[in-house]
This record gives structure tokens, C-alpha cells and sequence, in this order.
């Protein structure tokens, strides 16, 4: 089943969408949810095919808030196949935005029994699971194509944490720690700016928390240190970020580095050299059949994900 959305006025589905009360809204819920389930009901045949990651975020997030365990792991398993250096920013930023809503979008209602799978997982248990793994992926994808990502404007758009979790792995195959520092600083200065902050040192050090010490310092040349500035910003000992103890304890490493009686490590693995991970990628196979005759293109098959390619953007 090969589901090409075009990204036009959804003409259909605005008597659907014009909703007024609770009961036009429940109606709403349940048409997404019967909607799913005939996309789930046909995947046995004509296994789902998307081919924009966005199209697959927003199915996947429409799957899970209808509880279909079945469309859930197809999106994520269509992701997983169409993970590339180009579309994972994409793709971390939104599995973490499903991880960190609040309510918890997965908490089930009280008035209703929890799903359980075929081997007794609760739903919910299994959309952690599959957020979890891909976040996974992700990371090692990252990991393999650093000095491109940590380039992107992508990249400011991500949360503390999942720059965190990039730029501190010991794996990250990154040429230089230049390029760390230039990420961690462009972020916290678009940060700032979303939070309407002044980028005053005392701003930067409060938005960057333990981002400061993410760039390995002490692997980085002298002129790499000391340079001006860095893609626009300052350099690691104009911009304030570091106090003058800090610097220098670095500026000594850098200077002994490879001597035959080197400076002391520096704190919080500044001075620890990165290497190749062996991890391998999750593969994940949703359990679909897969016919390679059917490729069926209806109409009825793009007003569905249309519908509710629309009202997940609406209700998000």
C-alpha cells in the first residue's frame, strides 16, 4: 500500500475537522481511530509505504494516541529503514517531543482497560520501547556522520538533553572538538533567543549547564583554543564560558600533551580521546507480510492518511 501524500487543502476532511463541542471531538477520535484500523486491517495484504519521514512521525504519533500497536511499530519500522544523516535530526527531535509531553500522551484513561499484546506488554510499555530504540538508532547515525550533523541548522532546534546526549558520547566520530564547541554555542544562543535572554556570560553558563564541558578542551590544538572566533561565535577562552582556573588547567594539557611527562586528565573526560563505537543498529521487523505484487494507489488510501496527517496537527 503506497501512500503518497500530497500536501494540498484537505477539502474533504473540513466537515470532519470543524469541531465545536466534546461530542464533535469524541466523534472526531473515533473516526481517526476506525480510520487507523482500516489502514491496520489492509497492512496484511499491502504493507504501508511512506515515503517522507514527517508523513510517518505524524501517522506514528496518531497511532499511538489511538493505542494501535500495529501502525506504531510499521511507522517506526519505515523510519528505522529511511534513517539517514540527512533526515535524523528530523527524527530525534520528534521522538523526543512524544517522550517529554505532559500529560503523558501514553497514559491510558482510567475508564479504559490497558491493550495488551500477544506476549502480554502493555501498550504503552511498547511505544517506550520503540521510541526508545530509535532514539537509539539515531544516535548511532549521528555518531557515524558528526562533522555533517553538528553543521546543520537542525540542530538548534533540539532540547538540552538531546544535545546532551549527542555531543558528551564517547563515540561521536567527530574530526575536531571545534566543531563541538561551535554546535553547543550556537545552540545556546538560538536557546537564548527562545527564551528572550540576553547573551550575556552569565546567560550562556545558566543555558548551557553541563553542555559547557561537553567539547573535549584538552584535544583540541592552542590556536583551535585561543582562535577569535568560531563560526561566528567566540572561541573556547573569549567566550566566557569556562573560568580563568579552567582555562588554564586546559591551556597547561594542551601545551604538556605528549610529553613524556604530561599534565593531569582533564575533568569531565576533556581530555579523553573519542574512538569508534562497535554497537550495533537495532533492526526492527514489525511482523507485516510483505507482497512485493501489491502496490495499490486508491483515493480512499490517501484521504486517510491526509485526515490524519490533518488532525494530528490540529490536536498535537
Amino acid at each position: 500500500m503506497v501512500l503518497k501524500v500530497d500536501h494540498q487543502p484537505c477539502d474533504e476532511t473540513k466537515p470532519i475537522l470543524d469541531l465545536s463541542s466534546a461530542s464533535d471531538i469524541e466523534e472526531a477520535d473515533l473516526k481517526i481511530q476506525e480510520a487507523c484500523n482500516n489502514i491496520t486491517s489492509s497492512m496484511n495484504a499491502d504493507p504501508l509505504t511512506i515515503e517522507k519521514p514527517a508523513v510517518a512521525l505524524d501517522l506514528f504519533s496518531t497511532a499511538v494516541k489511538v493505542r494501535n500497536v500495529p501502525l506504531a511499530k510499521q511507522c517506526i519500522e519505515i523510519l528505522n529503514n529511511h534513517l539517514n544523516k540527512r533526515n535524523v535530526l528530523l527524527i530525534l527531535h520528534h521522538l523526543s517531543k512524544c517522550k517529554t509531553q505532559d500529560p503523558d500522551p501514553y497514559d491510558v484513561e482510567p475508564s479504559a482497560p490497558p491493550i495488551v499484546d500477544h506476549d502480554n506488554q502493555r501498550t504503552e510499555d511498547w511505544v517506550q520501547d520503540l521510541i526508545d530504540n530509535l532514539r537509539n538508532n539515531c544516535l548511532l547515525e549521528i555518531d557515524k556522520n558528526a562533522d555533517y550533523v553538528l553543521k546543520q541548522k537542525d540542530i538548534l532546534e533540539l532540547d538540552y538533553n538531546d544535545m546532551l546526549s549527542i555531543t558528551t558520547r564517547d563515540t561521536l566520530q567527530v574530526s575536531t572538538e571545534v566543531l563541538v564547541y561551535s554546535a553547543i554555542m550556537r545552540w545556546c544562543i538560538e536557546e537564548c533567543r527562545r527564551r528572550t535572554l540576553h547573551t550575556q556570560k552569565i546567560n550562556l553558563k545558566a543555558v548551557l549547564r553541563d553542555l559547557v564541558y561537553a567539547p573535549r578542551y584538552g584535544l583540541m590544538t592552542k590556536n583551535e583554543f585561543l582562535c577569535r572566533t568560531i563560526d561566528g561565535v567566540k572561541g573556547p577562552d573569549r567566550s566566557g564560558i569556562l573560568d580563568e582556573n579552567e582555562t588554564e588547567k586546559i591551556l597547561l594539557h594542551i601545551k604538556k600533551r605528549g610529553k613524556s611527562r604530561p599534565a593531569p586528565e582533564l575533568p569531565y573526560k576533556g581530555s579523553l580521546p573519542r574512538k569508534v563505537g562497535h554497537e550495533k543498529p537495532w533492526v526492527f521487523h514489525s511482523g507485516v507480510t510483505r507482497d512485493s505484487a501489491c502496490s495499490a494507489k486508491s483515493t480512499c488510501d490517501k484521504f486517510i492518511i491526509n485526515f490524519l496527517t490533518c488532525w494530528t496537527a490540529i490536536f498535537d
